[in-house]
């Protein structure tokens, strides 16, 4: 989670969608040019006259642990501790993906090394399998809590995933920031280790669980649900 007062963006962090990396890329516009510690997958949050930026990392904790400001806050939370002002002036933005893509992404992120390294030389028809016995386990990314208030879009923008690099520049262009394509770094990649479409991890009664549990991303997003 991210605020710029020099650039007046507010940025929401959601689930697999290269947020991290995205966040790393605009941080330098919330912080003093003296203060900044470079490129941090981990950090504490840090408040001053330049902005905000939330904890991340073994630093994210919940507001109960005594972080205000931390990675995936959501828009509820935002507003609560935002002036009125700055959240309805400044520019709001998040990450969003296509759900079968996302979902298959936090599938091979969850796995143990051993059990990855099974799965990427197996038939694909065990790894089907695998991926519908780990959907029994209730842990599907949804975060769309973190961009909607009300069941309603909070951001007036999104990036999608899909489109990284061209939206990227274009959110840059619209903020006035310097898009420097050298420095959208690579966090938390390397787990899928297999190259099947999304899609096909599925099966009817898989497909049926996703189309339920992201039958709000698949209306309001544009995604398709086929």
């Amino acid at each position: 989670m991210l605020v710029s007062h020099v650039c007046r963006f507010i940025y929401l962090k959601t689930i697999k969608t290269a947020g991290t990396s995205a966040e790393i890329y605009f941080e330098p516009f919330c912080v003093d040019p003296k203060a900044w510690q470079g490129a941090l997958h981990g950090r504490g949050e840090l408040v001053s006259d330049f902005g905000i930026v939330g904890a991340r990392g073994s630093e994210a904790r919940s507001a109960s642990g005594g972080v205000t400001w931390y990675n995936h806050m959501t828009a509820s939370e935002a507003v609560a501790r935002l002036s009125p002002e700055i959240w309805n002036s400044y520019y709001r933005f998040c990450l969003v993906r296509d759900p079968w893509d996302k979902v298959v992404s936090q599938f091979w992120y969850h796995l143990s090394p051993s059990r990855r390294a099974a799965l990427s030389r197996g038939e694909f028809s065990i790894v089907r399998q695998a991926l519908s016995n780990w959907l029994e386990t209730g842990r599907l990314p949804l975060d769309r809590h973190i961009y909607t208030l009300n069941d309603k879009l909070a951001v007036d923008d999104t990036i999608r995933y899909e489109n990284l690099v061209p939206d990227m520049e274009r959110l840059c262009r619209r903020l006035g920031i310097p898009w420097q394509p050298r420095r959208l770094g690579m966090y938390k990649s390397g787990y899928r280790l297999r190259q099947e479409l999304a899609r096909d991890y599925f099966d009817d009664a898989a497909g049926a669980q996703i189309r339920t549990a992201f039958a709000w991303e698949f209306e309001n997003l544009g995604y398709s649900a086929t």
